[in-house]
């Protein structure tokens, strides 16, 4: 998906944390050449939209995942209360949960077994090799806008 064509269903989550890194009021998180690999969204439990390279050079996307439906039989969702986690045969990409405040809080994310080099626990967030630790984003439309070839 395009970022300048979010789902109709996409509501974005007015506070994120991802790591120590607090996101706020952030529409899109992550955006490589135009094309979005993860999107967060709010509502009872974090709606989740996946989508990964098709080939090398991302110019071709596939939607993995779409507001919390898989749409790979290798690709299983977890959707528990408020918690949402999935998993592929490499292992869990993401387990999040939406708290009693409102704040969805991501524990794990890893993206790495798409080649997209995003990956947080809970203590820091890696985008391309660059670690990020007790960080406020607040009011943004795009975090991290990487671009190249």
């Amino acid at each position: 998906m395009k970022s300048n064509s979010l789902p109709t269903a996409y509501n974005p989550a007015k506070s994120i944390i991802i790591g120590t890194n607090k996101f706020e009021n952030v529409d899109i998180f992550i955006s490589f050449n135009g094309y979005i690999p993860i999107l967060i969204g709010d509502g009872e439990k974090p709606h989740i939209w996946i989508n990964i390279p098709m080939n090398k050079e991302g110019t071709d996307w596939y939607p993995l995942v779409k507001d919390n439906f898989s749409t790979n039989p290798n690709v299983v969702i977890y959707d528990k209360g408020s918690k949402i986690k999935i998993s592929t045969p490499d292992g869990v990409i993401l387990d999040c949960e939406k708290n009693i405040e409102g704040t969805i809080n991501v524990k794990n994310l890893d993206l790495r077994p798409f080649g997209l080099n995003i990956q947080a626990d809970s203590e820091k967030l890696v985008v391309m090799n660059q670690i990020f630790a007790t960080n406020a984003f607040i009011n943004s439309s795009i975090v991290f806008n990487i671009n190249g070839t």
